[in-house]
């Protein structure tokens, strides 16, 4: 693990050298102790501290006694107050970049980033020194060497009174020298630059990423999505924008792509980000932003390239602005030919920077502008999603050729797109059977009659699809969907399964056999929901020679490109 460069003050290396044998292991619902049951509530601890004097600068030694009066012992030499080390822990207070909520940096605006945990103890394996403090107690401290590791779990409310001062909280915090009571919110900060890797994944290398910045930990009581965060702790990092933005942008677009292409998508995630900050989107989680799909995509430092990088530093502070707010600057990833307006695929009145737009041009593009019309009909899109027209969003033959090799390689892709399915869902195809179609009727013995597109927006995105049908006594039953969600998800239950829809511009088919419908044929064009930016159309105008600022305007009308810090 590569150690990092330690501040060069005398005073600060005596105190981190003194005051810590501890380190940076973070576990959220692991069990206080073998064979202990965290579903009972457990007695309340007291410790009691002994202060050796203050010029041998030893640890002090500690015993932690329970109701049952059994004995464990706990080492409290990283515990201090400012009454006993003052000088130290100024200097350490030099090393704290931590910044309060909304406070901005060189960087930006800082970030809080609510993380995925998994059900497996969370893990933070330092890279550099760790001051650990509490938000809710004044005083508490406690410094970890880097390579070391800590563990934070959550139980009942214990207490510990130390030089002078009493602590209390349901957080116990365990490293390699011994354990450290009565926390309620501790935050981590991290001592100089590198990042700390977190696993949530127990053992498997795979489940473990590396995040820059400083991380604050609390009982967990809410979460908008329960199964992304199934621990009993939550865990926010917290960095200033532009580091964040350089996990997201690698994540969401292949740093292989053009520059002017990935400028034009880090200054839609910076947008996008800010916006989403600003409506309070995740204010009830105890944090700004989360680290998936429902915002963005944000796995750490584990893409990060310098292409990208290079990208959200040449772009720093700059957002899209659109009558004097930020634009909600979404992103999608290929739009088959015709973006969507927000009024489209989400409820409500729309934005008027996101309007539809032809992602193609007429000149360019000769064959899709005989095919596109003002005004279409079923039988006009039916041909539009089944021909690979050309287009701004249109992959090229190698692009093809290596997603046929990959379906040929990977199991997975062989399952995920189907023989004729283009890249980036440009083109595809779902087959349902009966009884799959079944399913969305939701009533026993149904068997689906009919399937009804109710009313389709300009873009070519089914607005409203009825399924019918006749149940087990010839009653017809109906399933009626609504917006783009709804519509990609009603055989998967949920966006992003690999069963769900990779848009909402699709014809459906019967196929008949003896004169029986068998199943469905779905024919569609895109992935995403398809409003905002397409970033294979991104891809390919800036092959064409187009700027970042021209990208981005493109895509969302009456926006203007400001930096803001």
């Amino acid at each position: 693990m590569r150690l990092l460069q330690r501040s060069s003050s005398h005073k600060l290396l005596l105190a981190s050298t003194i005051l810590t044998t501890g380190g940076a292991l973070l576990v959220l619902q692991a069990a206080l102790s073998v064979g202990t049951d965290n579903t009972r509530e457990k007695p309340t601890v007291t410790t009691s501290l002994q202060t050796r004097a203050s010029s041998q600068l030893a640890p002090p030694e500690t015993s932690v006694k329970t109701e049952n009066s059994a004995t464990e012992n706990v080492a409290q030499n990283a515990v201090f107050d400012a009454e006993n080390v003052s000088d130290d822990e100024a200097n350490l207070a030099q090393l704290t970049a931590y910044a309060p909520r909304g406070s901005s940096t060189r960087g930006g605006r800082m970030m809080r980033v609510g993380l995925s945990t998994g059900g497996a103890p969370i893990v933070l394996l330092p890279s550099r020194q760790l001051i650990i403090t509490d938000a809710s107690q004044k005083g508490r401290r406690l410094v970890v060497r880097d390579g070391e590791t800590v563990t934070f779990t959550l139980g009942a409310n214990e207490t510990i009174a130390a030089r002078g001062q009493t602590f209390s909280g349901p957080i116990r915090v365990v490293t390699s020298s011994g354990a450290y009571l009565g926390w309620r919110s501790p935050n981590v900060w991290a001592s100089g630059g590198g990042p700390t890797a977190v696993s949530s994944d127990g053992g498997n290398p795979r489940g473990r990423r590396a995040y820059r910045g400083n991380f604050e930990i609390a009982p967990q009581e809410y979460s908008f999505e329960p199964a992304t965060h199934r621990s009993a702790l939550r865990l926010v990092n917290v960095l200033p924008m532009d580091e964040y933005l350089r996990g997201v942008v690698p994540w969401e677009m292949n740093p292989t792509a053009p520059p002017e292409a990935l400028k034009a998508q880090a200054i839609c995630a910076r947008s996008e980000t800010l916006a989403k900050v600003a409506s309070g989107r995740h204010s009830k989680d105890g944090y700004d932003i989360c680290d998936y799909d429902h915002c963005q995509g944000y796995p750490g430092t584990e893409n990060e390239k310098p292409s990208t990088t290079t990208a959200v530093e040449q772009t720093s502070g700059m957002v899209l602005m659109h009558n004097g707010q930020i634009a909600d600057a979404v992103y999608f990833t290929n739009s088959g030919g015709m973006t969507a307006s927000s009024i489209d695929v989400w409820r409500g009145n729309g934005e008027a920077h996101l309007q539809s737009v032809r992602d193609f041009s007429p000149q360019l593009h000769p064959e899709m502008a005989r095919v596109v019309k003002d005004r279409m009909t079923e039988a006009d899109w039916a041909k539009y999603v089944t021909t690979n027209l050309p287009s701004f969003a249109q992959p090229n033959q190698t692009q093809i050729e290596a997603l046929a090799a990959r379906r040929r390689r990977e199991p997975f892709a062989a399952r995920l797109y189907l023989e004729g399915d283009l890249p980036e869902f440009y083109r595809w195809t779902r087959v349902m059977t009966s009884a799959q179609m079944a399913t969305v009727l939701r009533v026993a013995g149904a068997v689906p009659t009919e399937v009804r597109v109710l009313e389709r927006a300009p873009s070519g995105r089914i607005k409203r699809l009825q399924v019918v049908g006749r149940d087990a006594a010839n009653n017809a039953v109906t399933a009626t969907f609504e917006k783009d969600s709804k519509i990609r998800a009603m055989f998967s239950g949920r966006l992003g399964s690999t069963t769900a829809l990779p848009s909402s511009s699709f014809v459906v088919f019967p196929r008949r056999e003896n004169g029986q419908v068998t199943a469905w044929v779905l024919r569609g064009a895109g992935w995403g929901h398809g409003a905002g930016m397409c970033q294979r159309g991104a891809v390919n105008r800036a092959l064409r020679g187009w700027n970042a600022r021209q990208i981005v305007q493109f895509y969302f009308r009456g926006v203007q490109v400001q930096k803001i810090y």
